[in-house]
């Protein structure tokens, strides 16, 4: 059964793709589920791309506040510093993005729309916080497993409130 639903899922995004093609595809906010979520997660990944060139600029520039050798909780607290810093630009593209490409706006003006938007990945952003700072404050992490930690608990959050709290009409 599940498979089935898998198969038709997958047809019904072939089908989009060949009868649209690559451009329509992309433009088209109105697309079978497997390609939405597919185009987030492009967009999503543009926006991690972001998040990360922040927070290893940040990195790059304060080595000092990032180093093994600090204190757990003081390298912890340094980098929620650090993401918040990032977070800013992140949301922002991830917000043109998702609006672009992704989900059809007009549920919302679009005053409320960013505002909605930015309070659903704040949220995200703080939930996701805690699992970095505690495996940064308990296991002493490599700086990489807490931001790759931090991305992945809060995207899995933020595609559903989009989806169906921010964009849908």
């Amino acid at each position: 059964m599940i498979r089935r639903e898998i198969a038709r899922e997958i047809g019904k995004a072939w089908g989009f793709f060949c009868e649209h093609g690559l451009r329509g595809t992309l433009l088209s906010r109105e697309t079978p589920f497997l390609i939405q979520f597919g185009k987030y997660g492009v967009c999503g990944v543009l926006s991690v791309l972001v998040f990360l060139a922040v927070a290893l600029t940040g990195q790059h520039l304060f080595p000092g506040s990032f180093s093994q050798d600090l204190p757990g909780d003081l390298r912890a607290k340094n980098f929620i510093l650090l993401h918040l810093t990032a977070f800013l630009p992140s949301n922002f593209t991830a917000y043109a993005l998702n609006r672009w490409l992704v989900f059809t706006p007009g549920r919302h003006s679009a005053g409320k729309e960013v505002f909605f938007f930015t309070i659903v990945s704040f949220l995200s952003f703080i939930l996701g916080e805690f699992l970095p700072f505690w495996l940064v404050k308990s296991i002493n992490v490599p700086s990489i497993v807490a931001h790759l930690s931090f991305v992945i608990s809060s995207a899995l959050v933020n595609f559903v409130c989009r989806k169906f709290l921010v964009f849908e009409k």
